[in-house]
């Protein structure tokens, strides 16, 4: 997203509605360019495997009722597909592949965004927030993304 609108609550909003990223006009054309290679080499990694395996195997991935189709990128929810941005996905992916392990929002942050990725840990809790309220049954007792309070966020994946 390129924009003229500089406010937290503006960066944040964009973030949550599914941007991957967040440019504030006037930008430097050097640092656009240095953002999407970034993201491309995200997306190399995320695509690549990186040696994990997936938990189930196949082409999908299921937490209770939920299936995640990592090579397809679609996620379906009691057998509707869901419509989940980008970086929705990969922190998504990312969580389903590691189940009921604690990720803090710093680790998460780094492992789905970034070193390059200019921001803060917040937007993990923006986009695990989104993704609650298309996942859960129940956003605001969730039962699959849980919050680990003073550590972080781990999904479980067993029935509640």
């Amino acid at each position: 997203m390129v924009t003229a609108r500089t406010e937290a609550v503006d960066v944040i909003r964009g973030l949550g509605l599914g941007a991957d990223d967040y440019i504030t006009k006037p930008f430097d054309p050097s640092q656009l360019v240095a953002r999407v290679r970034s993201h491309l080499k995200q997306y190399e990694r995320l695509t690549s495997g990186c040696g994990r395996e997936e938990r189930n195997k196949g082409d999908k991935i299921t937490i209770q009722y939920v299936v995640i189709e990592p090579k397809t990128w679609k996620v379906w929810k009691h057998g509707v597909e869901l419509k989940i941005p980008n970086r929705e996905f990969e922190l998504l992916r990312f969580l389903a592949e590691n189940p009921n392990i604690v990720f803090s929002k710093e680790e998460l942050f780094e492992k789905i965004w970034g070193f390059e990725y200019v921001s803060d840990a917040a937007t993990v809790s923006v986009h695990v927030n989104r993704l609650r309220e298309k996942i859960e049954d129940d956003a605001r007792n969730p039962k699959i993304i849980e919050t680990v309070w003073g550590a972080g966020y781990r999904l479980n994946d067993r029935e509640s």
